[in-house]
Order: structure tokens, then C-alpha cells, then sequence
């Protein structure tokens, strides 16, 4: 009986395991798709923040140029 138990027990293990593997590997990929979206996001701001930067600092060394030149 305890032989005939553990046999039905492992089985239904089994089984739970390949049902749900096959969702998580769904899931994973939907999870990895907006993982994605996000990186990409992300580099797009990093890049579009970093000439912000680069045109401001270009901007504020134009205007100490001409302040300096106007002052001679």
C-alpha cells in the first residue's frame, strides 16, 4: 500500500512539475519582452539627457566667451 502511494504520489509531482514549467517558461518570455522595452527606454533617456548636458555646457561656455570678449 505504501509503495502503491508513493508511486501515485511521484506521479502527480511529475505532472504538477511539467504543467507549471510550461507556464513559467511563458511567463519568463513575456517578462524578458518587457525587461527589454525597459532597457531600451532607458538607453534613449540616458542618451537624449546626455546632449542635453553636452548642448548646455556648449551653451554656457559660448555665452563666457562672448561676456569675456565683450568686456575687454
Amino acid at each position: 500500500m505504501n509503495k502503491l502511494r508513493q508511486f501515485a504520489s511521484n506521479k502527480v509531482l511529475w505532472a504538477s512539475v511539467a504543467l507549471t514549467s510550461g507556464s513559467a517558461f511563458a511567463e519568463a518570455s513575456a517578462n524578458e519582452a518587457a525587461i527589454t522595452a525597459a532597457v531600451n527606454s532607458g538607453k534613449s533617456m540616458v542618451s537624449l539627457t546626455t546632449s542635453g548636458v553636452i548642448g548646455i555646457a556648449a551653451l554656457a561656455f559660448g555665452l563666457g566667451m562672448v561676456v569675456m570678449w565683450l568686456r575687454k
